[in-house]
């Protein structure tokens, strides 16, 4: 029984156990292709980094497959990850475990900083074990340590910069300012909604006694230099968009058009009375989230994670397009919420042995809670491959090809070719268009004819087959 209770309650061991075990879940299908939720946004991170490490390794000139004719270079995030994961390919060769064991790198280094600010600003050593674990299995962030997308990494260094103001603030470091404005950024070059952490540190600054006018200059330039660095980046980004033909491609045109999402029942709803529940702390864990709020708000020892929270909540307002339709956009309310929970779980122990039998149970039935709760977000894998073999067989790797998607990213990828996705129906007009600019091969989910019969006049007759996809073949002319 001592032994056990230790697992729960000694620093070190309660801490590895909890990464332990993240990282264990986690080596489930991790040479996965891209699939099941978000598999679009998986494709289209993957498609770059496969594109430096195939086309060019110029880290300001990402490349996406749906191109068209065009060099492929887009405007995205601030591309560290993909970057990453492509260099790391010149040694291993393109395999999705790459990515994938970078993304859980990235949610342990997230765990750790995480860890190390809830110590020091919870001041009680079990709440802030309890707050790791409870982020662990957050659902949100339990399934995006997984994916191949960059918004763990964001998270990790926004983590980071909250980490080194802290210090900066009780140390006086002017390093640890310097640090903290750099993680920053770079978590802001990859979601800006990392800006938030302005209201909870403004608190900070103001509950620290020993401030003065010096401390308070420095952090009115350190904000007002990382912001602009972060909109600088997306300045940029925009431009490389308009002067190569592309199309926005992440954080687009419409980002801050937010009145009718923001107003829209179902954006509230998800924010207020789904995610919160399902998503952010998961069910299991609500008693706790509760209990711990109740504390931090009498005791006032959450305030900081109470700012936290208020100013996510804030920025979700002029992401509300973002933030309302992509749950990864809201990854940072998470770790305000966990310590909070975490507190509310240092509490319940202390109730006595029914408190504490109580409390490890929430702690044990959050992970089988959350694997229960994204186990429908992972997809069927079993094509990719076999696609990826046909097309090398039959379609050279030079060719242009269309092909039917319901998004832009994703059967591109799993060609890897490419050319132009076909979203809306299919026409002999926009067709004919795409040939005149050099496409050689179109590949359906159906065979050709049920869509229009005059297409028949550009392909071949008989199509071949990838996977369980129609590839008809141009004609040739003459």
């Amino acid at each position: 029984m001592k032994k056990l209770t230790a697992l729960f309650t000694e620093p070190r061991s309660a801490l590895n156990l909890t990464l332990f075990i993240f990282l264990l879940l986690h080596l489930y299908r991790l040479a996965a292709p891209p699939n099941g939720y978000h598999q679009w946004r998986e494709s289209d991170t993957a498609a770059v980094i496969q594109n430096y490490y195939q086309e060019d390794l110029s880290f300001l000139h990402p490349r996406v497959n749906q191109r068209g004719v065009t060099s492929g270079i887009t405007g995205i995030e601030f591309p560290i990850y993909n970057y990453t994961a492509a260099l790391l390919y010149y040694l291993t060769g393109p395999t999705h475990i790459i990515p994938r064991l970078l993304t859980i790198l990235g949610g342990l280094a997230a765990l750790l900083l995480f860890y190390r600010i809830a110590v020091l600003l919870l001041l009680d050593i079990r709440a802030a074990l309890y707050a790791v674990w409870a982020l662990a299995f957050s659902p949100l962030f339990f399934f995006y340590s997984y994916k191949i997308m960059p918004d763990i990494w964001m998270l990790a260094l926004l983590l980071a910069a909250v980490y080194s103001f802290i210090l900066f603030i009780e140390r006086r470091n002017y390093l640890l300012l310097i640090g903290s404005a750099l993680s920053l950024s770079l978590s802001g070059c990859i979601k800006p909604l990392g800006l938030a952490i302005y209201i909870p540190f403004l608190f900070l600054l103001w509950a620290n006694k020993k401030r003065d006018k010096l401390m308070v200059i420095l952090t009115i330039i350190y904000m007002i230099v990382t912001t602009a660095v972060i909109f600088g980046w997306f300045t940029y980004a925009r431009r490389v968009n308009e002067l190569y033909g592309s199309g926005a491609f992440y954080l687009g045109e419409h980002f801050l058009d937010f009145k009718t999402h923001f107003l829209d029942f179902k954006f509230l709803k998800k924010l207020f009375l789904q995610w919160p529940f399902e998503l952010w702390i998961g069910w299991i864990l609500i008693p706790a989230f509760v209990i711990g709020l109740y504390w931090a708000i009498k005791k006032k020892t959450g305030r900081f994670y109470i700012f936290w929270i208020l100013a996510a909540y804030i920025i979700f307002v002029p992401t509300s397009q973002h933030s309302g339709t992509h749950d990864y956009y809201t990854l940072i309310i998470v770790p305000p919420l966990a310590a909070l929970t975490g507190v509310g779980l240092a509490k319940i122990f202390e109730w006595g042995r029914r408190g504490w039998i109580f409390a490890a149970l929430l702690l044990l039935m959050a992970v089988p809670g959350t694997l229960i709760r994204i186990h429908s977000r992972f997809g069927p894998t079993n094509e990719f491959y076999q696609i990826r073999n046909d097309v090398e067989k039959l379609i050279p790797a030079k060719s242009l090809v269309m092909v039917q998607d319901n998004t832009t990213a994703i059967r591109l990828y799993q060609l890897n070719r490419k050319g132009w996705p076909l979203r809306n129906i299919i026409k002999y007009d926009e067709i004919k268009k795409y040939v005149s600019q050099g496409a050689q091969f179109l590949i359906l989910d159906r065979p050709i004819e049920t869509y229009d019969d005059s297409l028949t006049i550009l392909f071949e007759k008989n199509p071949k087959t990838i996977g369980s996809f129609y590839c008809y073949v141009l004609r040739k002319s003459g």
